[in-house]
């Protein structure tokens, strides 16, 4: 979407071209023109009844927007806010949670399909430290669950009467999301870039080898020290067999010596 101004003017970009709005910030004219124009357009592409992200329904709020831009061009939104949910499971167990939620998504039609969507998406992760199946998708399109599918394997969920998607993954234990979330990761880099994926692999198969050789001196050195041992056991048992005086010969003799030297004094005293 083209504007007859440059947009770093009205906003602050960070270096991946990406500029971060908040709904409790100061507004200008610039600014609302952008998300006014971002909005409509976002509304259209998904067939909506009303526009839901304009200036009057972000600011004066907690939601944020990521913003992708570039000189006079905007490409792509991603708005984001918290909100307060009812879920219902295949048991008809009501839980209430207040997830952080996927409030409108958009990449302008000139520049799909050329990773505006996956790159908006991904700055929004790492800097809300947040992975894709814990967040909630408010009335997501047919795209948006594609996107999802392709890049995060996300697919099973319950339909609820609010529309929000919440996927099954976001109930699960926090290893096992990190694990999917990690399986996934590596089938995109894989799709990406296979020769790096191809040498990554080729590591993985030289490690194992060094591997046995420790454990194999390892067990040596405990064989040598369980050896050790016993023979010092074996001598500790022999010596406790013997008589005490039979311990030690010479300090027997010394005895010995000792006792008949001062026998003969007291004799050649008398």
């Amino acid at each position: 979407m083209q504007f007859n101004f440059y947009l770093s003017k009205c906003m602050t970009v960070n270096e991946n071209g990406i500029a971060i709005i908040n709904g409790n910030q100061k507004r200008n004219p610039q600014l609302d023109d952008v998300i006014t124009t971002m909005g409509e357009a976002s509304a259209l592409a998904q067939n909506l009844k009303q526009v839901i992200t304009s200036p009057m329904r972000f600011f004066q709020t907690d939601q944020k927007m990521y913003i992708k831009l570039e000189g006079k061009s905007c490409f792509g939104i991603l708005k984001i806010g918290r909100k307060n949910l009812f879920h219902r499971d295949l048991n008809g167990v009501i839980k209430e949670i207040q997830p952080l939620c996927v409030l409108d998504f958009y990449v302008h039609e000139s520049v799909q399909r050329k990773g505006i969507g996956k790159e908006l998406f991904e700055e929004m992760l790492r800097l809300e430290i947040l992975r894709p199946e814990k967040l909630a998708y408010d009335r997501p399109s047919g795209k948006l669950l594609g996107f999802l599918k392709k890049h995060y394997n996300l697919q099973s969920y319950i339909p609820q009467n609010n529309n929000y998607v919440i996927f099954t993954q976001y109930f699960y234990n926090q290893q096992t999301n990190v694990s999917q979330y990690q399986i996934a990761q590596q089938t995109n880099q894989q799709q990406q870039n296979p020769q790096l994926c191809n040498q990554q692999t080729e590591q993985k198969r030289v490690q194992p080898q060094q591997t046995p050789l420790k454990m194999e001196q390892l067990d040596k050195m405990m064989q040598q020290m369980s050896l050790d041992s016993k023979q010092q056991y074996q001598q500790y048992q022999k010596n406790k067999a013997q008589a005490p005086w039979a311990t030690d010969q010479k300090q027997h003799q010394n005895m010995y010596q000792t006792t008949t030297g001062l026998m003969s004094a007291q004799i050649q005293k008398k």
